[in-house]
């Protein structure tokens, strides 16, 4: 249902209105329109399908177990790296292909970016982790520094003094990032700095720091510090 003049119409007369202002604009133009005028529309239709394809891929997958889900958020790395959190951690694990999997994927959005918040043809695409952490369907993170400020905001990280010992926080304090929740008082670790890592070193091509995150919904936390020890692990060959 749209809204014209304050009165409401039906959808066939909100679409032939868009119509009728997109006729007169070059290709150009009727971007700039459509993006002025319904960009918040189009994220939340992007969020939902990204919600929507999770519930699907999970009836889809049903009869699969997921051992371990992670994402490389903005991240380039080589392929070794890539199979070692994937491929061979599937093997090392002694799934059987087409009942268990190991997932790890991408979310890149665009190189050179000066302000990941600012950049709003990245925004779409950056909400495709939200949703992956509101469906369940995300266990971990790596990210640039970039990433990992931009979703401080979004609340998307698990509170790693639930995940860490009170010994591994106090040895690795000056490699966390902190952040403060809404009506928190006190700010909690969200992400570890994992740049000085042999892994890190070896596989992964991004400059600057890199840090380790987990999602906030995650259902394997088990899994969450097997990929943490595995990443530690490392050893080139």
């Amino acid at each position: 249902m749209g809204i014209v003049k304050g009165k409401k119409t039906t959808f066939a007369e909100g679409w032939n209105k868009l119509l009728a202002d997109l006729k007169p604009m070059n290709w150009k133009q009727r971007i700039d329109h459509i993006w002025s005028y319904y960009k918040e529309w189009m994220f939340l239709g992007a969020l939902g399908l990204v919600v929507v394809c999770a519930i699907v891929g999970s009836l889809i997958n049903a009869n699969r177990e997921i051992l371990a889900s992670g994402m490389m958020v903005n991240v380039s790395i080589e392929q070794a790296g890539y199979d070692y959190l994937s491929t061979e951690y599937f093997e090392d694990l002694g799934a059987q292909k087409g009942k268990q999997i190991v997932e790890l994927d991408y979310a890149n959005f665009s190189s050179n970016m000066e302000d990941l918040s600012k950049a709003e043809e990245n925004y779409t695409a950056s909400m495709v982790l939200v949703g992956l952490v509101s469906a369940q369907r995300l266990d971990y993170m790596i990210l640039d520094q970039e990433s990992m400020e931009f979703y401080i905001p979004q609340e998307i990280y698990m509170d790693l003094t639930q995940f860490f010992s009170e010994e591994e926080l106090t040895q690795l304090k000056d490699k966390l990032i902190y952040a403060r929740e809404e009506e928190e008082t006190e700010a909690i670790p969200v992400a570890v700095d994992i740049s000085d890592l042999d892994y890190v070193k070896d596989n992964i091509t991004t400059e600057g720091k890199i840090y380790f995150a987990l999602s906030g919904s995650t259902q394997r936390p088990e899994i969450c510090r097997d990929v943490w020890n595995r990443i530690h692990a490392w050893k080139s060959e």
